[in-house]
């Protein structure tokens, strides 16, 4: 998926209008903070990411995923639990980088 696919698609789930480019930077903001916490944790276990390392085009929904939960929890202020006018609100992830921890595998180091 191409960065402009997924801004694409990051809109259609936030219900942003296509032709609406306010959010674009933000957006694309997140989506390079998410790339970079995927290719952190793909990596934790070794000293340094290589430098030829690429997010695996598996991860493309996990990371359009994650910008949601960060984007959604802005306006939540990062809370878990929320209730208002009798509407509650409650999070499985507390962040973007939660829900990466939470789908993204290391990659394993031999030797």
């Amino acid at each position: 998926m191409t960065c402009s696919e997924k801004l694409s698609t990051l809109k259609t789930l936030l219900d942003i209008e296509a032709s609406d480019t306010t959010q674009d930077e933000v957006l694309g903001v997140y989506l390079s903070m998410s790339q970079a916490e995927i290719l952190n944790w793909m990596y934790i276990k070794y000293p340094d990411i290589p430098a030829d390392a690429m997010m695996p085009e598996k991860y493309d929904i996990v990371q359009v995923q994650a910008v949601v939960a960060g984007y959604n929890l802005q306006g939540g202020e990062n809370e878990l639990k929320h209730t208002e006018n009798g509407i509650i609100r409650e999070f499985d992830y507390s962040s973007m980088v939660d829900w990466i921890h939470g789908h993204v595998q290391h990659i394993a180091k031999v030797g």
